[in-house]
């Protein structure tokens, strides 16, 4: 499990990250997890996106939005350009800047557990785009009054948001998961239900009926990384939570996870977190 560092700094430090029409590239795509909601918007690539339990294809003008906190990991192809804008916020960033009934419709935005896809018609995508290139710009220039700015541009873009989730006939249908798709979507459902325990590739095709070599092709082929990579990142992301909210011995929570050893526990955990498990403990970092 990686922390993405960039976003969690900013968001303890103003409140917002931002990005518009980002095109780097990284060797590998972690799966990863973060402090604040995120609404993400792609604009140009060949690129699915998992979110919890859930995929999605992406074409030109989806936007996803979701909890950083919900395990994530984007899966684009070099073929072309992978161009996208998102914006990663906190809650308590807009308080006060609206009347509470107003921000509790926008948060609900947020509240599907394993995100939400708005699609954006054409005609939209202008205005979209230009909400997160004004918001870029501000939060680079930070001239004077840019943090009344940012809060005022955001929630422009979220009350467009809104808008249009409630316009339910407006937003695209979801296109059908392919049979493969549909698959990997019962894996990753039975591995976030069952990534404590000591299960086998083995015990993973009985309960689904599928073959083991067909299960670890289409998870790669689908998300990018292999299942045993994807449970260690989920048992990884559970122990960033019990480190920072109980003070349980890292023993037990290395036994309560589903790791062989406490060894292998903080081995695994330094891989995926840059950091010990007493380390992360002491600096009481977020997710």
């Amino acid at each position: 499990m990686v922390i993405h560092t960039p976003t969690n700094l900013a968001l303890q430090k103003l409140g917002i990250y931002v990005r518009a029409n980002a095109d780097d590239w990284q060797y590998n795509w972690p799966v990863h997890t973060h402090e604040g909601l995120e609404v993400y918007y792609f604009i140009r690539g060949d690129a699915n996106y998992i979110i919890g339990d859930n995929i999605f294809d992406l074409s030109p003008g989806d936007m996803l939005l979701f909890r950083g906190s919900t395990i994530h990991r984007v899966n684009p192809t070099k073929d072309v350009p992978y161009i996208r804008s998102y914006v990663n916020f906190t809650e308590s960033f807009l308080q006060g800047q609206m009347p509470a009934e107003i921000l509790q419709k926008l948060m609900s935005l947020f509240e599907a557990p394993n995100g939400m896809l708005i699609r954006w018609s054409l005609e939209e995508r202008k205005e979209i785009e230009t909400y997160f290139q004004s918001l870029h710009r501000e939060n680079e220039r930070e001239s004077f009054g840019y943090e009344l700015i940012l809060k005022t541009l955001l929630t422009q873009l979220l009350i467009a948001v809104y808008r249009k989730a409630k316009r339910l006939h407006e937003i695209a249908p979801v296109v059908q998961p392919t049979h493969t798709q549909e698959n990997v979507r019962r894996i990753l459902q039975y591995v976030n239900q069952h990534f404590t325990e000591n299960f086998s590739l083995q015990t993973l095709s009985g309960a689904l009926h599928l073959n083991k070599y067909y299960i670890c092709h289409c998870f790669k082929e689908v998300t990018g990384c292999t299942v045993n990579n994807y449970i260690i990142s989920k048992r990884i992301e559970e122990a960033k939570k019990m480190l920072r909210t109980t003070d349980e011995p890292v023993g037990l929570i290395s036994e309560k996870l589903g790791f062989n050893t406490a060894v292998h526990f903080s081995r695994s955990f330094k891989k995926y977190a840059g950091m010990s498990p007493q380390h992360f403990r002491k600096k009481g970092l977020g997710t």
